[in-house]
């Protein structure tokens, strides 16, 4: 039976990965290489923690006849006894919140980094006497020229 616990301990490993999204954002802007491989090793570590408590809940679903998605969770705390199931769904709501703001974050974080990269790719091509409006990208934001 999966724990009130293990969901907290997920929640709190989203929460951390957010604080490091959030430090992430803040070293992009100030450029700072350095904080930049620090912070990028830490969010790694943390990816993968996440990764491995999430594998769990979904064994866990799995192993007790759930399917490994939404409906499957859903179905899952319904049968929980009421004690358990008041906390594990907070816990749960409060899980897909936090999924909503880490995936928002990682999204400003990809515009910041894409932001940089064209002012870089545009200051090369400047450099190198070409007009950098000569290149495009194309779905998978591979320079076409």
């Amino acid at each position: 039976m999966m724990s009130v616990t293990q969901l907290q301990e997920e929640l709190t490993t989203i929460d951390a990965l957010l604080h490091l999204l959030q430090r992430e954002y803040d070293v992009l802007k100030t450029r700072d290489l350095p904080a930049l491989e620090q912070v990028v090793a830490e969010k790694q570590h943390c990816v993968d923690r996440l990764r491995d408590q999430i594998a769990v809940r979904l064994d866990k679903l799995r192993d007790h006849g759930f399917a490994a998605d939404a409906q499957g969770m859903a179905a899952y705390l319904n049968r929980l006894p009421p004690a358990d199931q008041t906390a594990a769904t907070r816990l749960w709501a409060e899980l897909e919140q936090a999924a909503v703001r880490l995936r928002n974050q990682n999204d400003i974080n990809g515009a910041v980094i894409a932001a940089g990269r064209s002012h870089i790719e545009r200051s090369l091509a400047i450099l190198r006497g070409r007009d950098s409006l000569d290149f495009l990208y194309d779905q998978g934001t591979r320079k076409v020229f």
